[in-house]
């Protein structure tokens, strides 16, 4: 039988979300909600449970040993899962700080239960196995995606990212890297982070005063509209 033809007879298996879970599986859980901004995970926190989102849009962001650089991640309900790829390759620590980005609902399931359950049904692990291998070719191809845009959105993406880590709710948040931290994090030119800066204070998104910018919660909301049509799927 050719590789195109096994494809096709396993194509069903291709998708791990919260839809495709058994009631039995279901029911172990509790359904759990999350506000804009809240962290769900730490990076370096013990999976002890998986996450499967039902409702909102979720951020990833990871520092790098530089403590410069973030690669960041969106998760959604399709995409479906906090927690599955550190369990499933047997990793203690989470890989990446993840934010609710929007409201959420999720089912928050304990991590053994779910790991028991995986390795013992077969039709769910071929499930995984897919979804699994497909996030990495598509994260291969995705990555450095911002690297692909205008600068302007770049910076607006940094920033975005920056303030759902660092604001406390109804706060104005001050960005303490400056321009040349900024411009190193995003592989551009001082010069051209100041000119986007300025590009992003004509739309209202932020607010720059001796080259220190803040972001205020509304301010937020209008990069949140422009940022998400870019994001990767």
């Amino acid at each position: 039988m050719r590789l195109e033809e096994l494809w096709a007879k396993y194509s069903s298996y291709n998708q791990f979300n919260y839809s495709i879970l058994p009631e039995e599986l279901k029911e172990k859980g509790s359904i759990v909600r999350y506000r804009p901004n809240e962290v769900i995970i730490n990076q370096g926190d013990f999976p002890r449970y998986i996450f499967f989102i039902m409702e909102g849009l979720a951020f990833g962001t990871r520092n790098y040993h530089d403590g410069n650089n973030y690669r960041y991640f969106t998760l959604t309900p399709s995409t479906g899962s906090i927690g599955l790829l550190e369990v499933a390759a047997r990793k203690p620590g989470a890989v990446a700080t993840v934010i609710a980005a929007t409201e959420m609902k999720m089912l928050k399931l304990d991590s053994a239960i779910a790991y028991e359950y995986l390795m013992t049904h077969m039709e769910m692990l071929w499930n995984c196995i897919y979804i699994v291998a497909n996030d990495l070719y598509q994260r291969s191809g995705n990555d450095g995606f911002l690297y692909y845009k205008k600068g302007l959105d770049r910076v607006r993406y940094y920033l975005v990212q920056y303030y759902l880590l660092h604001h406390l709710e109804e706060d104005i948040l001050v960005v303490e890297p400056d321009y040349q931290v900024l411009a190193s994090n995003i592989g551009l030119s001082v010069r051209t982070v100041v000119r986007c800066v300025q590009k992003l204070k004509q739309l209202d998104e932020i607010t720059s005063c001796r080259r220190k910018l803040t972001i205020s919660p509304g301010q937020h909301e209008r990069s949140m509209s422009r940022i998400q049509p870019l994001l990767p799927s």
